[in-house]
Protein backbone atom coordinates (compact mmCIF):
# COMPACT_ATOMS: atom_id res chain seq x y z
CA UNK A 1 0.00 0.00 0.00
CA UNK A 2 1.21 3.47 -0.78
CA UNK A 3 2.27 4.89 2.61
CA UNK A 4 1.09 8.31 1.48
CA UNK A 5 -2.49 7.00 1.46
CA UNK A 6 -2.20 5.54 4.96
CA UNK A 7 -1.39 9.00 6.31
CA UNK A 8 -4.98 10.07 5.79
CA UNK A 9 -6.26 6.99 7.60
CA UNK A 10 -4.19 7.38 10.74
CA UNK A 11 -4.02 10.61 12.70
CA UNK A 12 -1.34 9.09 14.89
CA UNK A 13 1.34 9.26 12.21
CA UNK A 14 3.93 11.94 12.80
CA UNK A 15 6.52 10.79 10.29
CA UNK A 16 5.89 10.18 6.60
CA UNK A 17 8.07 7.97 4.41
CA UNK A 18 7.14 8.85 0.84
CA UNK A 19 7.11 5.82 -1.40
CA UNK A 20 5.83 4.93 -4.82
CA UNK A 21 4.42 1.71 -6.19
CA UNK A 22 7.60 1.03 -8.14
CA UNK A 23 10.41 2.52 -6.05
CA UNK A 24 11.93 2.26 -2.61
CA UNK A 25 11.40 5.12 -0.15
CA UNK A 26 13.59 8.04 -1.12
CA UNK A 27 13.66 9.64 2.32
CA UNK A 28 11.58 10.64 5.26
CA UNK A 29 10.37 13.85 6.83
CA UNK A 30 8.32 14.86 9.79
CA UNK A 31 4.72 15.93 9.35
CA UNK A 32 2.30 17.81 11.50
CA UNK A 33 -1.19 16.60 10.72
CA UNK A 34 -3.55 19.56 10.35
CA UNK A 35 -7.35 19.42 10.46
CA UNK A 36 -8.08 22.98 9.35
CA UNK A 37 -9.54 24.95 6.45
CA UNK A 38 -6.97 25.46 3.67
CA UNK A 39 -7.52 29.19 3.26
CA UNK A 40 -7.47 29.86 7.01
CA UNK A 41 -4.34 27.81 7.57
CA UNK A 42 -2.43 29.37 4.66
CA UNK A 43 -3.14 32.89 5.91
CA UNK A 44 -1.59 32.02 9.27
CA UNK A 45 1.70 30.71 7.90
CA UNK A 46 4.83 32.80 7.64
CA UNK A 47 7.22 30.30 6.04
CA UNK A 48 7.96 26.64 5.37
CA UNK A 49 6.03 23.90 3.60
CA UNK A 50 2.50 22.56 3.88
CA UNK A 51 0.69 20.05 1.69
CA UNK A 52 -2.59 18.36 0.89
CA UNK A 53 -3.90 15.76 -1.52
CA UNK A 54 -6.93 15.67 -3.84
CA UNK A 55 -8.11 13.33 -6.65
CA UNK A 56 -6.60 13.94 -10.07
CA UNK A 57 -8.54 14.50 -13.28
CA UNK A 58 -8.97 11.36 -15.44
CA UNK A 59 -5.90 10.31 -17.44
CA UNK A 60 -3.56 12.68 -15.61
CA UNK A 61 0.07 11.67 -15.94
CA UNK A 62 2.04 11.60 -12.71
CA UNK A 63 3.77 14.94 -12.12
CA UNK A 64 7.34 15.18 -10.84
CA UNK A 65 10.47 17.30 -10.87
CA UNK A 66 12.80 17.42 -13.87
CA UNK A 67 16.48 18.22 -14.14
CA UNK A 68 17.98 18.81 -17.61
CA UNK A 69 15.01 17.10 -19.22
CA UNK A 70 15.06 14.00 -17.04
CA UNK A 71 12.73 13.12 -14.17
CA UNK A 72 14.43 13.50 -10.82
CA UNK A 73 13.65 13.42 -7.12
CA UNK A 74 11.79 16.45 -5.76
CA UNK A 75 13.94 17.71 -2.91
CA UNK A 76 12.16 20.27 -0.76
CA UNK A 77 15.53 21.50 0.49
CA UNK A 78 16.49 22.67 -3.00
CA UNK A 79 15.10 24.93 -5.68
CA UNK A 80 13.51 22.81 -8.41
CA UNK A 81 14.69 23.44 -11.96
CA UNK A 82 11.34 22.38 -13.34
CA UNK A 83 8.38 20.13 -12.78
CA UNK A 84 5.63 18.62 -14.86
CA UNK A 85 4.76 15.34 -16.55
CA UNK A 86 5.32 13.54 -19.83
CA UNK A 87 3.30 11.14 -21.93
CA UNK A 88 5.63 8.39 -20.69
CA UNK A 89 4.68 8.99 -17.06
CA UNK A 90 2.14 6.60 -15.52
CA UNK A 91 -1.29 7.89 -14.67
CA UNK A 92 -1.83 9.14 -11.15
CA UNK A 93 -4.92 8.89 -8.97
CA UNK A 94 -3.94 11.84 -6.78
CA UNK A 95 -2.45 15.29 -6.92
CA UNK A 96 -0.23 15.91 -3.92
CA UNK A 97 0.01 19.67 -3.66
CA UNK A 98 3.17 20.99 -1.97
CA UNK A 99 3.07 24.68 -1.01
CA UNK A 100 6.07 26.76 0.04
CA UNK A 101 5.57 29.97 2.02
CA UNK A 102 8.08 32.79 2.40
CA UNK A 103 7.46 35.81 4.61
CA UNK A 104 3.76 35.15 4.62
CA UNK A 105 3.50 34.87 0.82
CA UNK A 106 2.99 31.78 -1.32
CA UNK A 107 6.29 31.33 -3.11
CA UNK A 108 5.67 28.05 -4.94
CA UNK A 109 2.84 25.59 -5.48
CA UNK A 110 4.20 22.28 -6.75
CA UNK A 111 2.06 19.26 -7.68
CA UNK A 112 3.47 15.74 -7.64
CA UNK A 113 1.83 12.44 -8.57
CA UNK A 114 1.79 9.03 -6.98
CA UNK A 115 4.82 7.92 -9.01
CA UNK A 116 7.06 10.82 -7.95
CA UNK A 117 9.87 10.51 -5.40
CA UNK A 118 10.15 13.30 -2.85
CA UNK A 119 12.84 14.10 -0.30
CA UNK A 120 12.49 16.52 2.61
CA UNK A 121 15.16 15.67 5.13
CA UNK A 122 14.93 17.77 8.27
CA UNK A 123 11.73 19.54 7.21
CA UNK A 124 8.42 19.42 9.05
CA UNK A 125 5.49 19.69 6.68
CA UNK A 126 2.01 20.68 7.75
CA UNK A 127 -0.29 18.10 6.18
CA UNK A 128 -3.90 19.21 5.75
CA UNK A 129 -6.14 16.18 5.86
CA UNK A 130 -9.57 17.55 5.00
CA UNK A 131 -9.09 19.78 1.94
CA UNK A 132 -12.03 19.43 -0.44
CA UNK A 133 -11.82 19.93 -4.19
CA UNK A 134 -13.94 23.07 -3.84
CA UNK A 135 -11.59 24.51 -1.19
CA UNK A 136 -8.58 23.74 -3.33
CA UNK A 137 -10.08 25.26 -6.50
CA UNK A 138 -11.15 28.46 -4.77
CA UNK A 139 -7.83 28.86 -2.97
CA UNK A 140 -5.79 28.28 -6.14
CA UNK A 141 -7.98 30.70 -8.07
CA UNK A 142 -7.40 33.36 -5.43
CA UNK A 143 -3.66 32.71 -5.57
CA UNK A 144 -3.68 33.27 -9.33
CA UNK A 145 -5.66 36.49 -8.98
CA UNK A 146 -3.39 37.78 -6.20
CA UNK A 147 -0.23 36.99 -8.14
CA UNK A 148 0.58 40.55 -9.28
CA UNK A 149 4.33 40.10 -9.64
CA UNK A 150 4.17 38.14 -12.89
CA UNK A 151 6.00 35.28 -11.16
CA UNK A 152 4.42 31.97 -12.13
CA UNK A 153 3.76 30.30 -8.75
CA UNK A 154 2.19 27.13 -10.15
CA UNK A 155 -1.41 27.86 -9.11
CA UNK A 156 -2.89 27.66 -12.61
CA UNK A 157 -1.05 24.44 -13.45
CA UNK A 158 -2.30 22.75 -10.28
CA UNK A 159 -5.81 24.08 -10.91
CA UNK A 160 -5.82 22.50 -14.37
CA UNK A 161 -5.12 19.06 -12.86
CA UNK A 162 -8.32 18.98 -10.78
CA UNK A 163 -11.19 16.76 -11.83
CA UNK A 164 -14.63 18.14 -12.58
CA UNK A 165 -15.99 21.17 -14.39
CA UNK A 166 -15.57 23.47 -11.39
CA UNK A 167 -11.83 23.63 -12.16
CA UNK A 168 -12.46 24.37 -15.85
CA UNK A 169 -14.96 27.05 -14.88
CA UNK A 170 -12.38 28.69 -12.62
CA UNK A 171 -9.85 28.74 -15.46
CA UNK A 172 -12.49 30.20 -17.78
CA UNK A 173 -13.23 32.98 -15.31
CA UNK A 174 -9.51 33.74 -14.91
CA UNK A 175 -9.13 33.87 -18.70
CA UNK A 176 -11.89 36.48 -18.89
CA UNK A 177 -10.48 38.74 -16.19
CA UNK A 178 -9.48 42.27 -17.13
CA UNK A 179 -6.00 42.20 -18.73
CA UNK A 180 -5.52 45.74 -17.47
CA UNK A 181 -5.35 44.49 -13.88
CA UNK A 182 -1.85 43.85 -12.44
CA UNK A 183 -0.77 40.43 -13.66
CA UNK A 184 -4.10 40.10 -15.45
CA UNK A 185 -2.91 39.46 -19.00
CA UNK A 186 -0.35 36.84 -18.01
CA UNK A 187 -2.89 35.01 -15.86
CA UNK A 188 -5.48 35.18 -18.64
CA UNK A 189 -3.06 33.79 -21.22
CA UNK A 190 -1.93 31.02 -18.86
CA UNK A 191 -5.54 30.12 -18.07
CA UNK A 192 -6.29 29.80 -21.80
CA UNK A 193 -3.24 27.56 -22.21
CA UNK A 194 -4.24 25.21 -19.39
CA UNK A 195 -7.81 24.97 -20.65
CA UNK A 196 -6.34 23.63 -23.87
CA UNK A 197 -4.69 20.83 -21.89
CA UNK A 198 -8.02 19.67 -20.44
CA UNK A 199 -9.07 17.12 -23.02
CA UNK A 200 -12.21 16.10 -21.14
CA UNK A 201 -13.94 19.48 -20.88
CA UNK A 202 -11.65 22.25 -22.12
CA UNK A 203 -13.04 22.77 -25.62
CA UNK A 204 -16.46 24.15 -24.66
CA UNK A 205 -14.77 26.81 -22.52
CA UNK A 206 -12.32 27.69 -25.30
CA UNK A 207 -15.25 28.02 -27.71
CA UNK A 208 -17.02 30.37 -25.29
CA UNK A 209 -13.87 32.44 -24.83
CA UNK A 210 -13.59 32.85 -28.59
CA UNK A 211 -16.97 34.55 -28.50
CA UNK A 212 -16.44 36.43 -25.23
CA UNK A 213 -12.91 37.84 -25.44
CA UNK A 214 -12.16 41.08 -27.27
CA UNK A 215 -9.69 41.08 -30.14
CA UNK A 216 -6.19 41.10 -28.75
CA UNK A 217 -3.32 39.05 -27.38
CA UNK A 218 -5.34 36.89 -24.98
CA UNK A 219 -7.88 35.93 -27.66
CA UNK A 220 -5.06 35.03 -30.04
CA UNK A 221 -3.70 32.55 -27.47
CA UNK A 222 -6.81 30.48 -28.17
CA UNK A 223 -5.21 29.29 -31.41
CA UNK A 224 -2.41 27.42 -29.67
CA UNK A 225 -4.77 26.12 -26.97
CA UNK A 226 -7.08 24.72 -29.66
CA UNK A 227 -4.15 23.06 -31.40
CA UNK A 228 -3.33 21.27 -28.13
CA UNK A 229 -6.91 20.14 -27.50
CA UNK A 230 -7.16 16.79 -29.24
CA UNK A 231 -10.78 16.99 -30.34
CA UNK A 232 -12.32 17.26 -33.80
CA UNK A 233 -14.34 20.23 -32.59
CA UNK A 234 -11.14 22.11 -31.71
CA UNK A 235 -9.74 21.50 -35.20
CA UNK A 236 -12.99 22.66 -36.79
CA UNK A 237 -12.96 25.90 -34.78
CA UNK A 238 -9.31 26.49 -35.67
CA UNK A 239 -10.18 26.04 -39.34
CA UNK A 240 -13.04 28.51 -38.99
CA UNK A 241 -10.67 31.07 -37.47
CA UNK A 242 -8.19 30.47 -40.29
CA UNK A 243 -10.91 30.99 -42.87
CA UNK A 244 -12.77 34.04 -41.68
CA UNK A 245 -11.56 35.69 -38.48
CA UNK A 246 -11.59 39.48 -38.84
CA UNK A 247 -8.40 39.87 -36.81
CA UNK A 248 -5.66 39.39 -39.41
CA UNK A 249 -3.08 38.38 -36.80
CA UNK A 250 -5.37 35.77 -35.27
CA UNK A 251 -6.30 34.42 -38.70
CA UNK A 252 -2.67 34.10 -39.76
CA UNK A 253 -1.68 32.52 -36.44
CA UNK A 254 -4.50 29.97 -36.70
CA UNK A 255 -3.22 28.89 -40.13
CA UNK A 256 0.20 28.21 -38.62
CA UNK A 257 -1.11 26.21 -35.64
CA UNK A 258 -3.23 24.06 -37.93
CA UNK A 259 0.02 22.83 -39.49
CA UNK A 260 1.32 21.93 -36.04
CA UNK A 261 -1.79 19.94 -35.10
CA UNK A 262 -1.60 16.17 -35.45
CA UNK A 263 -3.59 14.35 -38.11
CA UNK A 264 -5.82 17.08 -39.52
CA UNK A 265 -7.68 15.36 -42.33
CA UNK A 266 -7.36 17.07 -45.71
CA UNK A 267 -5.13 19.84 -44.41
CA UNK A 268 -3.04 20.35 -47.59
CA UNK A 269 -6.22 20.82 -49.65
CA UNK A 270 -7.60 23.20 -47.02
CA UNK A 271 -4.44 25.32 -47.16
CA UNK A 272 -4.44 25.33 -50.95
CA UNK A 273 -8.00 26.61 -50.78
CA UNK A 274 -6.82 29.52 -48.64
CA UNK A 275 -4.08 30.34 -51.14
CA UNK A 276 -6.55 30.28 -54.02
CA UNK A 277 -9.50 32.03 -52.42
CA UNK A 278 -8.13 34.63 -50.02
CA UNK A 279 -7.59 38.19 -51.15
CA UNK A 280 -5.07 38.80 -48.35
CA UNK A 281 -1.44 38.35 -49.31
CA UNK A 282 -0.43 37.66 -45.69
CA UNK A 283 -2.94 34.81 -45.52
CA UNK A 284 -1.65 33.31 -48.74
CA UNK A 285 1.96 33.47 -47.53
CA UNK A 286 1.10 31.92 -44.17
CA UNK A 287 -0.83 29.13 -45.85
CA UNK A 288 2.17 28.36 -48.10
CA UNK A 289 4.50 28.34 -45.09
CA UNK A 290 2.11 26.09 -43.16
CA UNK A 291 1.95 23.76 -46.14
CA UNK A 292 5.75 23.48 -45.98
CA UNK A 293 5.53 22.61 -42.29
CA UNK A 294 3.53 19.48 -43.04
CA UNK A 295 6.45 18.19 -45.14
CA UNK A 296 5.01 15.04 -46.67
CA UNK A 297 4.62 13.95 -50.28
CA UNK A 298 1.10 15.36 -50.61
CA UNK A 299 2.08 18.77 -49.25
CA UNK A 300 5.25 18.95 -51.36
CA UNK A 301 3.31 18.03 -54.49
CA UNK A 302 0.87 20.84 -53.73
CA UNK A 303 3.77 23.29 -53.39
CA UNK A 304 5.12 22.04 -56.73
CA UNK A 305 1.73 22.64 -58.33
CA UNK A 306 1.64 26.19 -56.95
CA UNK A 307 5.04 26.93 -58.50
CA UNK A 308 3.88 25.67 -61.88
CA UNK A 309 0.33 26.86 -62.13
CA UNK A 310 -0.65 29.64 -59.74
CA UNK A 311 -1.45 32.95 -61.40
CA UNK A 312 0.13 35.07 -58.62
CA UNK A 313 3.89 35.54 -59.09
CA UNK A 314 4.46 36.13 -55.38
CA UNK A 315 2.69 32.89 -54.55
CA UNK A 316 4.85 31.02 -57.07
CA UNK A 317 8.03 32.51 -55.58
CA UNK A 318 7.08 31.70 -51.98
CA UNK A 319 6.04 28.18 -52.90
CA UNK A 320 9.35 27.54 -54.64
CA UNK A 321 11.35 28.85 -51.70
CA UNK A 322 9.57 26.62 -49.16
CA UNK A 323 9.59 23.61 -51.49
CA UNK A 324 13.39 23.89 -51.52
CA UNK A 325 13.49 23.47 -47.75
CA UNK A 326 11.66 20.13 -47.95
CA UNK A 327 12.37 18.54 -51.32
CA UNK A 328 15.55 19.78 -53.05
CA UNK A 329 15.09 17.58 -56.12
CA UNK A 330 11.54 18.79 -56.70
CA UNK A 331 12.65 22.38 -56.13
CA UNK A 332 15.47 21.95 -58.66
CA UNK A 333 13.01 20.65 -61.25
CA UNK A 334 10.52 23.45 -60.54
CA UNK A 335 13.19 26.18 -60.63
CA UNK A 336 14.53 24.99 -63.98
CA UNK A 337 11.02 25.01 -65.38
CA UNK A 338 10.69 28.63 -64.24
CA UNK A 339 13.98 29.52 -65.95
CA UNK A 340 12.75 27.93 -69.16
CA UNK A 341 9.42 29.75 -69.04
CA UNK A 342 8.18 32.32 -71.56
CA UNK A 343 10.28 35.49 -71.09
CA UNK A 344 7.23 37.61 -71.92
CA UNK A 345 5.27 36.19 -68.97
CA UNK A 346 4.46 38.85 -66.38
CA UNK A 347 7.09 39.05 -63.65
CA UNK A 348 9.42 36.57 -65.35
CA UNK A 349 12.69 38.38 -64.69
CA UNK A 350 12.01 38.70 -60.95
CA UNK A 351 10.98 35.05 -60.82
CA UNK A 352 14.14 34.06 -62.68
CA UNK A 353 16.23 35.85 -60.08
CA UNK A 354 14.34 34.05 -57.35
CA UNK A 355 14.71 30.68 -59.09
CA UNK A 356 18.50 31.07 -59.39
CA UNK A 357 18.68 32.14 -55.74
CA UNK A 358 16.68 29.07 -54.68
CA UNK A 359 19.00 26.84 -56.70
CA UNK A 360 21.98 28.44 -54.93
CA UNK A 361 20.47 27.47 -51.56
CA UNK A 362 20.07 23.78 -52.36
CA UNK A 363 22.53 21.24 -50.92
CA UNK A 364 26.01 21.84 -52.32
CA UNK A 365 26.20 18.74 -54.51
CA UNK A 366 22.95 19.72 -56.22
CA UNK A 367 23.47 23.48 -56.26
CA UNK A 368 26.91 23.62 -57.87
CA UNK A 369 26.07 21.17 -60.63
CA UNK A 370 22.86 22.89 -61.65
CA UNK A 371 24.33 26.41 -61.51
CA UNK A 372 27.25 25.35 -63.75
CA UNK A 373 24.75 23.79 -66.15
CA UNK A 374 22.96 27.15 -66.33
CA UNK A 375 26.22 29.04 -67.01
CA UNK A 376 27.06 26.63 -69.83
CA UNK A 377 23.50 26.23 -71.11
CA UNK A 378 21.21 28.12 -73.43
CA UNK A 379 19.90 30.72 -70.99
CA UNK A 380 19.52 34.46 -71.10
CA UNK A 381 22.62 36.50 -70.22
CA UNK A 382 21.15 37.92 -67.02
CA UNK A 383 20.28 34.42 -65.79
CA UNK A 384 23.85 33.26 -66.41
CA UNK A 385 25.22 36.31 -64.59
CA UNK A 386 23.10 35.46 -61.53
CA UNK A 387 24.29 31.86 -61.60
CA UNK A 388 27.92 33.01 -61.81
CA UNK A 389 27.38 35.40 -58.93
CA UNK A 390 26.07 32.68 -56.62
CA UNK A 391 28.83 30.28 -57.70
CA UNK A 392 31.36 32.96 -56.77
CA UNK A 393 29.94 33.05 -53.22
CA UNK A 394 30.75 29.40 -52.66
CA UNK A 395 33.40 28.36 -50.14
CA UNK A 396 33.58 24.84 -51.54
CA UNK A 397 37.07 24.13 -52.94
CA UNK A 398 35.82 21.92 -55.78
CA UNK A 399 33.35 24.58 -56.90
CA UNK A 400 35.98 27.35 -56.75
CA UNK A 401 38.48 25.23 -58.71
CA UNK A 402 35.92 24.49 -61.45
CA UNK A 403 34.97 28.17 -61.60
CA UNK A 404 38.61 29.17 -62.00
CA UNK A 405 39.08 26.76 -64.87
CA UNK A 406 36.02 28.15 -66.59
CA UNK A 407 37.25 31.72 -66.25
Amino acid sequence: MNILKTLFQSMALSTLIWTTASAQPSGDFSTQVIDENLNTYAKQQDGGWFAYSIPAAPNTHSMCCYNQGKQSVCDLNKSQQGYGSSSDSPYTENIHVLVHMDQGQVNQIMPVGDACEVKAEGITVGWLTHVSEQQSIQWLKSQAMDNITGHHNGSLYVLSLHQGKAAATALYELAKQNPGQPGGQENSEQAVFWLGQRQQDGFEYLKSLYQDLPVGDVRRKLNFALSQNNTLEAVDLLKSIALEDQDDEQQSDAIFWLSQTDEVAGLPAFLIGLVSDSNKQAVKEQAIFSLSQINNDEANDELMALVKDHKDAEVREKALFWLAQNSPEQAKQAALEVLNSNPKQSGSEKEWDNAVFVLSQLPREISSAVLFSIVKGDYARNIKKKALFWLSQSVDEATISQLEKML
